[in-house]
């Protein structure tokens, strides 16, 4: 059954001051400016775990640019989508969603933003000590974090250091990277973390389904992409969405907000392309694309025949430091 109404975070703020474990709780006190752990601050390793409403935009130009070369550009992987997605995201029961902006200083002296990993916190009460790889909602396949070359492991081990600061049993859990992607290599091959795994049934994403029936006889076909008609397309794009798609976007003003702000900020920069299908002036199908043109990725469809690329196996991978000492990190892998 559809919801009737949706509950959107207000009152409390994203810069409220947050609050701390009780006495005897396992919890995760994450503090924006909480000094460097020690360890990592002697490999030369910063890290800042910042709300998205803390960002700041020399951050996110910097991150904006890790990520074109990190991932040659993909757009789920932009801080335009991803930092715009979290702050829409309601605020609910949980922690709520930060970025972790892991630096580290090369041999002139240099600092340089060297990954950039999403993260869901835990409730600061009850939550326990887990941290995980946040994927955005919206977002129509897992993404992994992004980090410079050879920096993957290292950045995860600074990481793991910030957060064992305030609680020695402190994890993280990477759900969604790629089975036998790079990220899992550097990590297999990594000294300090030990890696077990559980293999499980794989699942045919809902995204790659398309489906079969009797179709309207298209008579017109638009591909918008000038930004001043961007917003627009968008309109008619969830006017369709609402008439025809089976789990409609309307129903939730938090996905809504997001869609609106994500293509508006991508047709600034011209990566965005919103296809309209028409029978008889109607709009009976349509699709939204990111991405530079001859490489635009489908990000919304309604009612339309095209089903997302096939999707690399994928693994949840569990990382928690053994104690508060230096010693090797404990993985947890399961391939789903």
């Amino acid at each position: 059954m559809q919801p009737r109404f949706t509950i959107i975070q207000g009152g409390l703020s994203e810069m409220a001051p947050r609050a701390v474990p009780m006495p005897g709780r396992a919890g995760l006190a994450l503090v924006t400016d909480a000094p460097t752990a020690k360890a990592a601050a002697a490999a030369g390793w910063r890290v800042d775990v910042r709300r998205p409403a803390e960002l700041r935009e020399a951050e996110i130009e910097e991150w904006r640019a890790l990520a074109a070369r990190a991932t040659n550009l993909d757009p789920f992987a932009d801080p335009d989508f991803l930092a715009t997605a979290a702050l829409h995201v309601p605020r609910g029961n949980a922690g709520g969603i930060a970025f972790a902006l892991v630096f580290s200083t090369n041999e002139t002296g240099i600092e340089r933003l060297r990954g950039v990993i999403p993260l869901a916190l835990p409730h600061p009460m009850w939550g326990g000590p887990a941290v995980a790889l946040w994927q955005a909602p919206l977002s129509p396949r897992p993404v992994e974090p992004v980090f410079a070359d050879g920096a993957a492991a290292g950045a995860i081990a600074a990481l793991l250091d910030h957060l064992a600061e305030t609680n020695p049993r402190a994890s993280l859990r990477l759900s969604g990277i790629a089975a036998t992607g790079a990220l899992l290599a550097d990590l297999s091959a990594d000294a300090r973390f030990r890696v077990a795994d559980r293999e499980t049934h794989p699942v045919i994403p809902e995204a790659q389904f398309v489906r079969v029936g009797l179709r309207q006889t298209v008579s017109r076909i638009e591909r918008i992409t000038a930004p001043d008609k961007i917003r627009d397309a968008i309109e008619r794009f969830l006017l369709a969405d609402a008439c025809r798609s089976r789990r409609p976007l309307l129903p939730y003003p938090a996905a809504v907000s997001t869609l609106r702000v994500v293509s508006r900020l991508f047709a600034r920069r011209g990566l965005i392309e919103v296809e309209l299908h028409s029978a008889f002036g109607e709009v009976v199908s349509a699709a939204i694309r990111l991405g530079r043109e001859g490489e635009r990725m489908l990000w919304r469809s309604a009612n339309l025949d095209e089903a997302l690329p096939v999707q690399p196996r994928t693994a949840d991978v569990e990382i928690a430091l053994v104690d508060a000492v230096e010693r090797p990190a404990v993985i947890r892998l399961v391939v789903s």
